[in-house]
């Protein structure tokens, strides 16, 4: 995200970090969700049995617009269309090496992580015919769902 769009930040604590966030990571008092800024969720482990088995995951991403500052939010729509983007090419290519980040530098694992391109919707929040109310009231919301396909690395590897 930071070589894609530098301009795409949050603060949180002060620091200025890109703007993806995996829900589950987020301290508590993080629970008010803003526009601009991707937020991830991951499903339940999923298993395929076979002489290696290989585990998947749902992954959700939930993103909105409020549009520019100074915009009057008239251009939500191409704010999210932008960040639809950004998505598809943060996506792209569909794969990557497994790395272990617990040690510097960071140790090659031997496998690789591959996802399905994301598939963009509405965000439930925001189907049509649902009237927002109060502070969200001038956004509008995408949900964006894809699986991630990866093998366990092999032991001794």
């Amino acid at each position: 995200m930071a070589a894609l769009n530098p301009a795409r930040t949050l603060v949180r604590d002060g620091v200025t970090v890109p703007a993806i966030a995996v829900r589950e990571n987020l301290e508590p008092r993080f629970t008010e969700v803003q526009a601009g800024v991707f937020y991830v969720e991951f499903g339940e482990l999923l298993v395929a049995e076979s002489s290696r088995p290989m585990l998947g995951m749902d992954c959700r991403i939930w993103y909105a617009s409020e549009g520019t500052a100074g915009g009057s939010g008239v251009d939500r729509g191409r704010v999210l269309a932008e960040m639809d983007q950004e998505l598809i090419r943060i996506c792209n290519p569909p794969h990557t090496e497994m790395l272990d980040y617990t040690q510097i530098p960071a140790e090659d694992l031997g496998a690789g992580v591959f996802w399905t391109l994301p598939e963009l919707g509405d965000a439930p929040d925001t189907k049509a015919g649902k009237q927002q109310r109060g502070a969200s009231a001038g956004r509008i919301a995408r949900q964006a769902q894809l699986r991630i396909y990866f093998f366990l690395p092999e032991a001794g590897a």
